[in-house]
């Protein structure tokens, strides 16, 4: 009669057996795992349509949802030039005198004597209307500050390219030129406001009638 198996035999036998379940286990929860994901993934839609074919087409109230309305009210701006665009002349009459100022910023360019062509006819609109044979006075102007080019050689050259004009124009007038540089401003200058710079730079055109 045979001897029974010693108790060391089977323990090992036993271990392998455990890591085969324990495998096993493993393998199954994975398989388990896989299974919900693929239906999660193949079941059809919740509404009942296995495919964009088969969706309804929207309605008007749908379509009308959809779309958003710009309005441009309020995010539009509106230039107003009012009170931004510079005339190149102001006219004043007072106690029989005429004064025509005109803006040096707007007829030369910086540190230039030089009168374009285009302001001659209008420096001839501006006198159409001085008396026949009057006395006229073309006075110069700068500011304080000092350019490139002298301010009195400036104010003067500038003078003298008007009064070229009012010669072409009206060789009846009697002209007086003359240029003053910053020795008669028009108004106070402020270093913190270049308007009142700019409203010194001007050519004056006086006469009386």
């Amino acid at each position: 009669m045979s001897a029974a198996p010693s108790p060391r035999w089977w323990a090992p036998r036993g271990r392998r057996r455990d890591r085969s379940r324990a495998g096993r286990a493993t393998r199954g929860g994975a398989a388990a795992a896989l299974a919900v994901v693929l239906a999660a993934t193949l079941a059809p839609p919740a509404a009942g349509f296995a495919g964009p074919d088969e969706l309804p087409d929207p309605t008007p109230e749908l379509l009308a949802a959809s779309v958003i309305a710009w309005d441009p009210a309020g995010t539009v701006i509106q230039w107003d030039p009012a009170g931004t665009v510079r005339s190149v002349e102001q006219v004043e009459t007072q106690a029989g005198k005429t004064t025509i100022t005109l803006a040096t910023d707007i007829l030369f360019t910086p540190d230039s004597a030089d009168l374009p062509e285009t302001a001659a006819a209008r420096i001839g609109e501006l006198v159409a209307q001085v008396p026949q044979g009057a006395a006229v006075q073309v006075h110069g102007h700068t500011d304080s500050v000092q350019g490139a080019v002298d301010n009195q050689q400036l104010s003067t050259g500038r003078a003298e390219a008007v009064a070229e004009v009012l010669r072409s124009s009206r060789p009846d007038l009697q002209l007086e030129v003359a240029g003053f540089a910053a020795t008669r401003p028009a108004v106070s200058e402020r270093a913190d406001d270049p308007a009142t710079r700019a409203a010194n730079r001007r050519v004056e055109i006086v006469y009386t009638g």
